[in-house]
């Protein structure tokens, strides 16, 4: 069985006793979801580097990690005595890994002196101004390769919105949300009284049950551009219970991203099908306007 290839943006790779691991924001995994950030993939079995890229092996997926693409503040929550210890990895070490592993912790140290409220853990052992930083040629080199890489990422990010903005404005007084994974959300297109937007989810862990937020607060009395949507995760992955529409949203539209059906409000969506919902939990299929079937229109 080939094994899933995932490309990684805004990626860190670490190691702990000789253990390596890759953490980052996966374009596409077939378990997890599309553009979905990844704390930590399982262990590694091989790599190899490929014309300024990272091929990252484990048991079930290989990760493609440009080095421009790597993250620009790696390893913040990572105390200073430790950083200090892998900046110096790389001298007795043929390993590539082991090469941007310190070239990272060099980037993350630059990066503390220039904001040391992100600092999580005080270490009276080091004092963070008297930490020299020495930019090797290797690090400058990433750093230019990763200035390209983040304007690609803002880019993508900037096209990637306006285009689930566009459909959003096909619907009124709706949200659009392509689902591709039920636990951690996905992003969600708004079109509330004319106005259009991108929302991120949060999480929220409650005693019994996470739920998945998007919320957009008001920024004054007449201000319209404002809504709540809530929904429970359940099954394994598949299922989508819905607890709080705020009264401006008339309307959810789910297309499933996903491998496999899922269910949203106890209402199976085929993979690549499209449904529209009510707050009182009606379904329509969407028809296409050439060939009317009665069934689901597929987008």
């Amino acid at each position: 069985m080939e094994k899933a290839k995932v490309k990684m943006t805004n990626w860190e790779l670490y190691v702990r006793d000789g253990r390596y691991n890759l953490s980052g924001t996966a374009d596409n995994h077939p378990k997890l979801g599309r553009n979905v950030y990844i704390d930590r993939t399982s262990s590694m079995r091989d790599y190899k580097m490929e014309k300024d890229t990272l091929i990252y092996e484990t048991r079930n997926t290989i990760y493609i990690c440009p080095l421009k693409y790597m993250s620009t503040y790696p390893y913040v929550n990572v105390v200073l005595k430790y950083k200090l210890e892998l900046t110096h990895l790389s001298e007795d070490s043929d390993s590539e890994l082991d090469r941007i592993i310190s070239a990272s912790a060099k980037l993350s140290l630059q990066q503390d002196k220039k904001h040391p409220e992100n600092l999580w853990f005080h270490d009276e052992s080091i004092e963070l101004k008297e930490i020299k930083v020495k930019e090797d040629e290797y690090l400058s080199e990433i750093k230019k390769k990763m200035k390209i890489g983040q304007k690609e990422i803002k880019e993508a990010v900037e096209k990637e919105n306006a285009r689930l903005m566009e459909i959003a404005k096909q619907y009124d007084d709706c949200v659009y949300l392509e689902v591709s994974c039920v636990f951690i959300g996905d992003k969600l297109a708004y079109h509330i009284a004319g106005y259009t937007g991108i929302i991120e989810p949060s999480l929220h862990s409650g005693m019994f049950q996470d739920s998945v937020l998007y919320m957009k607060y008001r920024a004054s009395e007449t201000d319209e551009n404002s809504l709540d949507f809530r929904y429970f995760p359940k099954g394994m992955g598949d299922t989508i219970e819905t607890y709080s529409w705020s009264d401006n949203i008339k309307q959810a539209v789910i297309k499933n991203r996903m491998a496999g059906k899922i269910l949203f409000n106890g209402v199976e969506v085929a993979p690549e099908e499209v449904k529209v919902f009510t707050p009182e939990g009606h379904t329509q299929g969407l028809i296409s306007p050439d060939c009317y079937n009665g069934k689901s229109f597929f987008i």
